[in-house]
């Protein structure tokens, strides 16, 4: 994206700045100069990078903008902490990031997507339609964004792609982004440290694990039964559940993480003893972790979260049956920043959705 002629230098990475810095006729060693300032130390202007001859600094603020997301809003919950940030991008869309705050360590959920494509029932992004992919650079600027407001003498310890968006469909970026945050030279996150969620695009799954991308990986499944999980979820009309959990196991071997299962427990959908069986049976042979999470309410959407005890003897089910089971409790629902819960404007109308034929649902519960 341009600016008065100038492109935007955030988003390219080592080999991007190498190309255009030999054409210069500068040394390779001027990219990771550059791509530390900008990723590592977070500078906000060219005339920042020091180390940097003048004439190059020139250079670059001749061709190229070091532009920021700009912070539209931010909302802290009164409950936990948790912050939610709206930010504006170049063009005039928005995104939102959250915070996760919790005793003293700090998870930052970042969006890939301008709304989402998939239309899942639960999720209010699914609700506002879908815009446009994020850049790398924007991807990346939400987390040198939050960075700053994090407390003093803590750090970053965490990063999920768990906002507004589907990560798988905008690999290429996603992917970049990636190498940016886990670099040395980048913003320094450990791979072990940062969780990507799909709602299951099976072909980029198996791409990701050949690919080497050693992150961890969260799939949104909240169905383990394959009716259930097309009302609920319209990607599984292309990807079918049994296809899903093929390529969960395959990654999880591949790439030597277990997997997480996320499952959204919703009052009389999906959380009768039925389905804890159906879903312990389906990840029985997949190394694999189990997070649920009680539905967390959006407008529009007839659902609502089970009692806590109901939560509890669900995973009392599950948790002899598979080896690890948590009920989580959603950071920052009072502002609309939990799981389910990020939605900015309304891009098209929502086609209406026949709830009726999702909320009895008595022979699937």
């Amino acid at each position: 994206m341009t600016n008065n002629g100038r492109i935007d230098i955030k988003g390219l990475w080592i080999e991007d700045l190498e190309k255009i810095f030999s054409i210069w006729g500068e040394p390779a060693f001027r990219a990771k100069q550059t791509a530390t300032w900008i990723y590592s130390k977070g500078v906000s202007s060219f005339e920042q990078m020091t180390n940097l001859t003048k004439e190059f600094r020139r250079r670059l603020s001749e061709q190229y903008t070091l532009s920021t997301l700009r912070l539209v809003k931010t909302q802290q919950s009164e409950r936990d902490k948790s912050v939610k940030f709206l930010f504006q991008l170049s063009d005039g869309e928005t995104i939102e990031s959250v915070l996760i705050r919790d005793k003293g360590k700090n998870t930052v959920c970042i969006s890939a997507q301008v709304g989402c494509p998939l239309g899942c029932l639960f999720c209010a992004t699914g609700y506002m339609g879908y815009k446009r992919n994020l850049t790398a650079g924007e991807i990346v600027d939400q987390i040198l964004s939050v960075r700053p407001h994090i407390y003093q003498k803590e750090i970053l310890n965490n990063v999920v792609y768990m906002g507004m968006g589907e990560p798988l469909l905008n690999y290429a970026n996603v992917v970049k982004s990636l190498k940016i945050l886990t670099s040395d030279y980048g913003v320094c996150v450990s791979p072990r440290r940062i969780t990507l969620s799909t709602a299951g695009v099976v072909p980029e799954i198996y791409r990701l694990a050949d690919e080497g991308v050693k992150v961890k990986l969260a799939i949104s499944l909240h169905a383990a039964d394959q009716e259930l999980r097309k009302k609920l979820m319209p990607v599984t009309n292309k990807h079918s559940l049994k296809e899903l959990l093929e390529a969960a196991k395959y990654y999880a071997k591949k790439v030597g993480h277990r997997v997480t299962f996320e499952y959204i427990l919703i009052r009389g959908v999906n959380d009768s003893e039925k389905q804890a069986k159906l879903l312990a049976r389906a990840v029985a042979n997949i190394p694999c972790k189990i997070n649920l999470i009680m539905y967390n309410p959006i407008p529009d959407a007839p659902f609502e979260r089970p009692t806590l005890e109901l939560a509890q003897k669900f995973r009392e089910i599950l948790y002899p049956r598979t080896p690890a089971v948590t009920l989580r409790i959603s950071k920052g629902v009072d502002i609309a920043a939990a799981c389910g819960q990020l939605k900015t404007k309304v891009y098209k109308k929502q086609k209406q959705v026949d709830f009726d034929r999702v909320l009895p649902l008595t022979g699937s519960n």
